[in-house]
């Protein structure tokens, strides 16, 4: 059975779910991570990553590759309660 996902990943996750829905729902990795590391929403591109993988194995964005660069896209309207609540329970 996997570990249950720390606080701090479901926070950095709404934080980026957030970001993605400001800049209108569609961004290009570097473009995120340029607007993450000012905030200090994560520290680095592989926590970027991470987090962005968790919040497409729970089915809120989608991702495709544009020249050679992945985009993110918003595809499950969600508050931040449902986000919270979809990532703290059981995988």
């Amino acid at each position: 059975m996997p570990r249950p996902r720390s606080p701090q990943v479901i926070e950095r996750a709404v934080k980026v779910y957030k970001i993605l829905e400001e800049q209108g729902g569609r961004m290009s990795t570097p473009d995120l991570l340029k607007i993450v590391l000012e905030r200090n929403v994560a520290t680095s591109y592989s926590l970027l990553h991470h987090t962005l993988m968790v919040l497409e194995n729970a089915g809120f964005i989608k991702h495709e590759r544009v020249k050679g660069r992945a985009e993110w896209y918003i595809v499950k309207q969600a508050t931040e309660d449902d986000i919270r609540r979809a990532l703290s329970s059981s995988r």
